[in-house]
């Protein structure tokens, strides 16, 4: 019976090693809407951009907008859908507002000045964990 020599062994090892760790992934930085955060020509507009990308923990979602004219407001589903940040996670009043994507769940975000959440201003973003399976 053959013995296998110790720099084949190593080089055995280190194969498995390499197989056994996931590829590293380069994290994507998503600029809200392609453009400005601001008031959209039709209501669903930051709903529709959003339905065409995949978000995944560890990617950034960048909030461009006017300083001063605009925020982002990280609030629950209830306050989301009533246009309502009475009690936000985070607000982010200076521009560009980045917003790390930590850990899998949904985020919704509105801009609580004057009534610009009605107008359009808001969106949610569901962030799902990366498959390293082929």
């Amino acid at each position: 019976m053959a013995t296998a020599t110790p720099s084949l062994l190593a080089a055995l090892l280190a194969g498995c090693i390499i197989l056994a760790v996931p590829l590293a992934v380069a994290a994507t930085d998503h600029v809200i809407g392609d453009s400005i955060w601001s008031i959209p020509t039709s209501n669903d507009h930051y709903r529709v951009w959003a339905s065409n990308r995949t978000f995944y923990v560890d990617d950034n979602l960048v909030f461009r907008f006017d300083t001063g004219m605009y925020n982002v407001v990280q609030v629950g589903r209830g306050e989301y859908d009533r246009c309502e940040a009475e009690d936000p996670y985070r607000i982010f009043d200076t521009s560009p507002a980045v917003i790390h994507l930590d850990f899998a769940d949904v985020r919704w975000f509105v801009s609580s000045i004057g009534n610009y959440c009605n107008l359009g201003v808001k969106i949610w973003i569901p962030a799902q964990k990366r498959s390293y399976l082929p």
